[in-house]
């Protein structure tokens, strides 16, 4: 069943700009899939199915800088894991990207397409997160390393992630930060 016209949610533009990547919920309460939708009604391209499976709500898919290869996030149902993986851009096998029981979102390939950075939850914060990539094979190369360091509410990644977003360009980065403080108020004479 291609997606329908409502509720798609959009995250990435193929390099040639002919294909969008949605994350969409097909039916009501079923889970969310990763489909690839052509941009234009002219084109050749029709929608297609990349991902899906009942076990998991899929999240934030991104094309790698040349096309071939798709990351994301796959949630498991009722909400207590997420763990990253890549696959063919034409679908195919799910790769994982090693996760250690944390909380992994937002992935995002760098321009090269060597490096997968994304938001982690470890250490009791999120922080950005990357492992390199190798893009003949399609998986992730070595182990993950820190990019980030918020360790303190006075500047963090926010908790509730899924307003948060992660940019990544040749030379700079962009994550959402909060500062976050609480207070303790005593009333005196309350009726």
């Amino acid at each position: 069943m291609p997606p329908s016209t409502n509720g798609e949610t959009p995250h990435d533009w193929s390099p040639d700009g002919r294909e969008l990547l949605i994350a969409e919920a097909m039916q009501r309460n079923s889970r969310s899939e990763i489909w690839s939708l052509p941009t234009s009604p002219a084109t050749d391209t029709v929608p297609r199915k990349i991902a899906a499976d009942p076990r998991y709500d899929l999240y934030q898919p991104h094309f790698s800088p040349d096309g071939r290869w798709i990351v994301f996030e796959a949630v498991t149902v009722p909400f207590s894991a997420s763990v990253l993986y890549v696959i063919p851009a034409v679908g195919g096998q799910w790769v994982p990207i090693p996760a250690m029981g944390h909380w992994d979102d937002k992935p995002r390939f760098s321009p090269d397409g060597e490096v997968i950075y994304y938001l982690s939850e470890r250490h009791g914060f999120f922080n950005v997160w990357g492992i390199h990539f190798d893009k003949n094979r399609g998986g992730p190369v070595g182990k993950a390393f820190r990019v980030t360091s918020f360790e303190s509410p006075d500047l963090m990644v926010p908790t509730f992630i899924s307003p948060v977003e992660l940019s990544i360009a040749k030379d700079k980065l962009v994550v959402n930060l909060a500062e976050v403080s609480g207070s303790i108020w005593m009333l005196e004479k309350v009726q």
